[in-house]
């Protein structure tokens, strides 16, 4: 079937295939994410006040604060049944303050991200080699982090702060913590990692999926058709149709992208991707194709703003 007669068109429904693999108990990386959702409960359970207008040491990149977990449980940390480990947050003031701008309430937030329910781990790292993780209800994702990344976030976070508080409706990602773990005796490994908002969540399922960066050269998907699914990550000259927004949508969509690629130019940063998504409602209620004059290429005319949902790419 089509994506828009499909069996999904009418609404939300993941219990079909779920997107990535289970980190069940014998996974490679089980005791890491019991790490990381110690550390998250930690982490989110800390009271702290929360003001808008911040000192300049809470973006400070030594603002840091190490705990360490272990096993036995100590004065500040539950016993637990994972290995000796250490728990870093970066800037926690910083970030605890963003969560309460972005309307994430703590409750909701630890238990999607330290319920009960196993994290997913994607199939493939991306092209930075990083890892991503989705919460079981898909809100949350977690990517790994290079030492070098860390650094040049911590360093931006001030103006990206700055960024989301003077335009509520920032394309930009959504960014709520940055944490390290650093296992215990020989290995001494360590895991940094953010956290940030999975824009394919939503009530409406999504049926296709693209990452636009306004070029032409190598942007294409390199499966076939016939393996193309609702996961597939879509590019530039695989989009074959456009858009028609109402006229004040359109200008006040334009009026963001402008701000926000204003905010990554000047934090020199160029490699970023704009991601839409797509949700399919009904051929015969929602779309109406129209041949253009020029192009040949259908019209897709959407109803309501919330079946396309744009967000700007983080920085990979």
């Amino acid at each position: 079937p089509s994506p828009a007669t499909g069996p999904h068109a009418g609404g939300r429904s993941r219990a079909a295939r779920r997107q990535g693999e289970t980190i069940a108990k014998g996974h490679k990386n089980y005791e890491l994410m019991l790490n990381l959702q110690l550390g998250i409960r930690h982490a989110v359970g800390k009271q702290g006040p929360i003001t808008l207008d911040l000192k300049s040491s809470a973006f400070d990149p030594k603002e840091k604060v190490w705990t360490r977990f272990p096993p036995e449980g100590s004065k500040y940390t539950p016993p637990h049944s994972s290995c000796d480990f250490r728990w870093k947050d970066y800037c926690p003031q910083v970030f605890r303050t963003l969560r309460r701008l972005f309307k994430v309430d703590a409750a909701d937030y630890m238990l999607s991200l330290c319920g009960d329910q196993a994290l997913r781990e994607l199939s493939s790292p991306g092209k930075s080699g990083s890892f991503f993780y989705l919460t079981s209800n898909d809100q949350y994702m977690i990517k790994t982090m290079k030492k070098a990344e860390v650094k040049i976030f911590l360093k931006m976070l001030r103006a990206y702060y700055n960024h989301v508080r003077s335009f509520e409706n920032t394309l930009v990602t959504k960014f709520f913590g940055l944490h390290c773990v650093k296992l215990a005796g020989a290995n001494q490994k360590k895991v940094r990692f953010v956290i940030m908002g999975n824009l394919f969540c939503s009530d409406h399922f999504i049926h296709r999926r693209f990452d636009l960066k306004g070029s032409s050269l190598g942007r294409t998907t390199d499966k076939p058709q016939t393996e193309i699914d609702e996961y597939t990550i879509l590019k530039d000259l695989d989009l074959n149709f456009i858009f028609r927004l109402q006229k004040h949508w359109y200008q006040e969509f334009q009026r963001q992208v402008d701000k926000d690629c204003d905010f990554l130019e000047q934090e020199n940063i160029m490699d970023y991707s704009l991601l839409v998504g797509v949700h399919f409602r009904d051929k015969r209620v929602i779309m109406t194709e129209v041949i253009a004059a020029e192009d040949h290429h259908p019209t897709y005319h959407l109803t309501y703003l919330e079946e396309i949902l744009i967000q700007t790419g983080c920085p990979r």
